[in-house]
């Protein structure tokens, strides 16, 4: 009788991942791992998608005036929960830009010191 299942390798941080995503859905890894499959292959055959859509996609190849109003909206959607909840690389990137000159707020910030130091002086 053959096995109706086979080994394949994986990287960890995508077990990991399916892990994680399989305890919140109540499945075994190997099924999160198919579901996530069988979601790839249809989206991949849908029609007006295709693997060269996708492909594009992943490759940033993609210009949003060439995204369907659907595609357009989940893409800002993405793109808002990405600035709402940056990475850290992303915190430690701007926090080392904060003191340059020209970054945003900079000027701000010195006319309202210097503000506050000339009111100092005149009181």
């Amino acid at each position: 009788m053959a096995a109706n299942h086979a080994s394949i390798k994986l990287s960890s941080a995508f077990v990991d991942e399916a892990r994680k995503e399989a305890e919140v859905l109540h499945r075994s890894v190997g099924a999160q791992v198919e579901h996530w499959a069988k979601l790839g292959r249809a989206f991949e055959n849908t029609p007006g998608v295709g693997v060269n859509h996708v492909r594009d996609a992943l490759e940033n190849h993609r210009k949003i005036e060439d995204m369907t109003t659907q595609e357009r909206d989940a893409f800002y959607a993405d793109l808002g929960d990405f600035f709402a909840a940056p990475d850290k690389a992303m915190v430690d990137f701007y926090a080392a830009l904060a003191p340059e000159d020209g970054a945003a707020g900079r000027e701000a910030r010195s006319a309202r010191r210097k503000m506050a130091s000339d009111r100092r002086r005149n009181a």
